[in-house]
């Protein structure tokens, strides 16, 4: 089997509800909250999977099943072909992770907290020292005395330290500079190169735009897509800019082309529409008119997943 379509992870109808409700003399008491309902997904070897969605859609839900964190009600997560349940010391061995609400021992140094990983997952000695060239966070000190950024700098160095075949990593660049960002996003495309598979939340759409080969958007506890990022740029939205000959068509005129979520008129006459997938329809209504300019834009990430969650 061509080791770029195995798939390392495998999600299947993960479904998580939180609290309870119960009836007393015809009154209702408690509450359930679906953390995660029928969530399915995969993930193949050397991909950079982006997972997207707002707070309290479903994210850290279905990262804290994976890890084993949570109870699920429902489904069935397969990691590296093991049972992430019954097999987790083995999963967890062979995985980094990197969690979003980071919390270090403050009395220990960055050197002392590397030592301590290493006994659970043993260090990459190589690719640890190529780490602490690429971060400048001094190892030496305490964590209690570390910045924020210089605490997320050790937190991702901890994820990597054994150079894992897995990394989960919940919003790695809060925190960081912008150079900072520019360095780890290089080293995560390198080690997709090198085969290694991760799996990347984040609320910052041009680090997944940049970084990510496919992505799943969470909404209310439930997946609503599964795209890859060329693809869904590419296909889902664009903007068209039209500058006509002559007299100007009134808005109106392109009221009967469905797929046109939006269409306004410039400054200089001009005309821009923001189309959802197929572009056709206009393209064949435009033919008819006396055209200038047009000019055609794929829509960034975070015009699509806005359009998502309107």
């Amino acid at each position: 089997m061509d080791a770029s379509n195995e798939n390392i992870i495998i999600v299947k109808d993960l479904t998580k509800i939180y609290g309870s409700e119960y009836s007393v003399g015809g009154r209702k008491f408690g509450r359930r909250v679906v953390g995660a309902r029928d969530v399915s997904f995969s993930i193949r070897r050397g991909e950079i999977f982006g997972f997207l969605g707002p707070n309290g859609a479903g994210k850290t839900t279905v990262m804290r099943s994976m890890l084993d964190y949570l109870k699920l009600d429902s489904g069935v997560i397969s990691i590296f072909g093991l049972d992430h349940h019954r097999d987790y010391l083995e999963v967890r061995r062979r995985m980094g992770f990197l969690p979003g609400d980071l919390a270090l021992y403050d009395e220990y140094s960055g050197n002392e907290l590397i030592d301590f990983f290493n006994f659970y997952r043993p260090v990459d000695p190589v690719f640890l020292s190529e780490l602490r060239k690429i971060f400048r966070v001094d190892l030496s000190l305490k964590t209690k005395s570390l910045s924020k950024g210089n605490r997320q700098q050790l937190g991702i160095i901890l994820a990597l330290a054994s150079k894992p075949e897995l990394v989960l990593l919940d919003e790695p660049t809060v925190g960081l500079d912008p150079l900072m960002s520019v360095s780890l996003h290089g080293l995560l495309r390198r080690l997709k190169e090198e085969g290694t598979t991760i799996f990347l939340s984040s609320h910052d759409l041009y680090e997944v735009q940049s970084v990510c080969d496919r992505i799943g958007i969470i909404k209310n506890g439930e997946m609503i897509l599964i795209e890859d990022v060329a693809e869904l740029v590419s296909k889902y939205l664009q903007n068209i800019r039209v500058k006509f000959k002559g007299e100007t068509p009134s808005i109106e005129v392109f009221s009967s082309i469905t797929n046109i979520l939006s269409v306004s008129k410039n400054n200089d006459d001009s005309y821009s529409f923001h189309i959802k997938e197929d572009i056709n329809p206009l393209i064949r209504f435009l033919s008819t008119m006396n055209i200038e300019k047009l000019s055609v834009e794929d829509a960034s990430l975070e015009e699509i997943f806005l359009q998502y969650y309107k």
